[in-house]
């Protein structure tokens, strides 16, 4: 076949093949035109999914009779204002989404210029020639779109149902209602209004409206700036997490964006806060120079490229780690137990430490007393106060106060109060953090012998990995000989563990090197071997406690960053106020 031109129809459903996926892409596509014709106020209507109907009014700048015969051409635009395609202050620049759009749909556009006082309206069918009308209307523009990919009806066959369709476009319209409070948006479904953000200057208030009050309770503020980098936004207590990353939402110069450097820095930031499997919750914005960032990597302009991919990433990390360590990770999650109250009749934030009575005092200096005179290298599991001068110290005026323990529930958690709240602990998941907060920052450990070596059976392929990480292990205390193909002798570990079972450590820990292999950094493997050595070396579950032993785990916890969840991102305490259980109990 000889090479030939292709029609301008043809061009222009090729880019509609790359721009216009779904209804959903066209509706991105439009809301982002009126945004930047500096509308304050955005309609959106759909009906059967977008499929048959999809209208976007706004109430923007508008556009002439001949700006309108502009538009539906391919690469018009009013939107660069220069050569330099890496200098973009709008969304949209390409000049593909208007006449991609009418080149597989049924396409009317009616406007009147904020310069005048006539109105038009221009319609497109497919390869059809555009038709220009006078029209009456006010400032602003309307996009109708008709029966989409009726021109190209082989694309509907690859649509998802109605449900997922309609799905995607609330994504698309929370988004931008997300990265806009200070315009007004409305959804309207089948003629039936499914979304209101009236226009706000609180930005958690926009938050609180689009993503709901659990995300409202669960989140706080961070702000950061640093050479011409500035951050924004609201991420998650850590056991305010998700089983999907579908609440991680991140925005680069007001656009939504779906890029693999902020995905890493939010997993890195939340490593050994949130369980495995689990995804952090955030909405963040990014304001960097429109120069030092590339928004033409895809067509659809959802993913970008930084000139300086790792300027951004360690400014990104090193601010969110100082965030949570500062405050965000002294909390716990009002979510994790919906299932208990559906009302959610649990309070994230506890009040101030109060003046300490007399009582607490007396136990408080008692249990310091027994942690001197503790030899060292006795066991975590049985004195947990051995190692308390060691504790992080988070700042005064954000540590928690867990008051006084009352009562221990099924040897298991410790119930507690605190003016007019009540805490519940769970011991284990508790000790567990603290126990890993005071290793992780010293990171060799003394090695204990064992009296009688002990014989542990695991695979082939799991020795192996014992003997990649060997020295790492080492590091830990723990000293071992391979025996056989699948045997190896256990002869040491670290003194801090006193008395435990040797053989399911071991197991523990070679499942977290076999599940993580080489895919991960040094570092992650250091922190995960800490965390499974803390997991056995720390108070019990099932352990009766005194309670001046609850005490005494209550006033170091106050004392231990990170504290609102174990190292597997299990919560480890819930406070429950009146305020709260009054609304479980339905009282006004």
């Amino acid at each position: 076949m000889k090479i030939q031109l292709l029609s301008q129809n043809l061009i222009n459903q090729i880019a509609a093949g790359e721009v216009i996926e779904r209804p959903s892409s066209v509706v991105k596509e439009l809301m982002e035109n009126a945004l930047d014709a500096d509308a304050n106020e955005i309609v959106v209507k759909v009906i059967d999914a977008g499929k048959s109907f999809i209208s976007v009014n706004d109430n923007g700048y508008g556009m002439s009779s001949e700006s309108l015969k502009l538009c539906v051409l391919s690469h018009a635009t009013s939107k660069l204002s220069s050569e330099n395609l890496f200098d973009i202050h709008t969304f949209g620049f390409r000049g593909e989404a208007l006449p991609s759009i009418a080149s597989v749909s049924r396409l009317s556009i009616t406007s009147m210029d904020s310069a005048s006082s006539e109105a038009w309206t221009i319609s497109v069918e497919g390869a059809c020639e555009p038709r220009l009308s006078p029209a009456n209307c006010k400032r602003g523009t309307t996009v109708e779109v008709r029966d989409l990919f009726f021109a190209t009806p082989a694309r509907l066959k690859f649509l998802k149902s109605d449900v997922a369709e309609l799905d995607c476009c609330h994504d698309v319209f929370r988004r931008l209602a997300l990265a806009f409070p200070d315009i007004t948006f409305k959804f309207f479904d089948n003629d039936r209004e499914k979304f209101f953000y009236t226009k706000t200057n609180n930005m958690r208030q926009r938050i609180y409206d689009v993503l709901g009050d659990f995300f409202e309770e669960n989140t706080f503020e961070v702000k950061a700036e640093k050479d011409k980098l500035k951050l924004q936004g609201f991420i998650g207590v850590p056991t305010f997490n998700k089983a999907s990353g579908s609440y991680q939402y991140f925005f680069v110069n007001k656009r939504f964006v779906k890029d693999k450097n902020f995905a890493y820095v939010l997993k890195s930031a939340y490593s050994g806060l949130v369980p495995p499997g689990r995804y952090a919750v955030a909405v963040l914005f990014l304001e960097i120079p429109h120069n030092e960032v590339d928004v033409n990597a895809h067509p659809a302009k959802i993913e970008i490229r930084f000139r300086e991919s790792e300027k951004v990433k360690f400014f990104l990390l090193s601010e969110l780690r100082k965030a949570l360590a500062s405050f965000g990770a002294m909390k716990p999650s009002t979510e994790f137990i919906v299932s208990v109250s559906p009302a959610n009749a649990f309070s994230a934030f506890p009040k101030h430490a109060p003046p300490p009575n007399a009582a607490r005092e007396a136990n408080y200096d008692f249990f310091r007393q027994k942690s001197e005179t503790t030899p060292c290298g006795t066991s975590m599991r049985n004195d947990f106060s051995a190692l308390e001068e060691q504790s992080f110290h988070p700042d005064k005026e954000k540590r928690i106060s867990l008051g006084n323990a009352i009562y221990q529930l099924d040897n298991t958690y410790i119930i507690a109060e605190n003016g007019d709240d009540l805490i519940i602990v769970d011991q284990h998941a508790a000790a567990e953090r603290i126990a890993f907060e005071k290793l992780k920052n010293n990171l060799s450990l003394d090695s204990q012998t064992l009296l009688l070596p002990a014989i542990c059976s695991l695979k082939e392929s799991q020795i192996e990995q014992l003997e990649l990480n060997n020295d790492i292990i080492l590091k830990f205390g723990i000293n071992y000989k391979r025996l056989d193909q699948d045997l190896i002798s256990i002869d040491a570990l670290p003194a801090i563990l006193g008395a435990c079972d040797e053989k399911s450590l071991m197991h523990d820990i070679v499942d977290e090197l076999a599940t993580f292999g080489d895919t991960y950094s040094m570092d992650e493997k250091i922190r995960r071997i800490l965390s499974t050595i803390s997991c056995h070396g720390s108070l019990r579950a099932g352990k009766k406690l005194t309670i001046q032993e609850m005490n005494s785990l209550l006033r170091q916890m106050e004392d231990t960053g990170n504290i609102a969840q174990c190292c597997h991102g299990r919560p480890s305490y819930v406070i429950l106020s009146p305020k709260n259980l009054n609304k479980f109990f339905e009282r006004s």
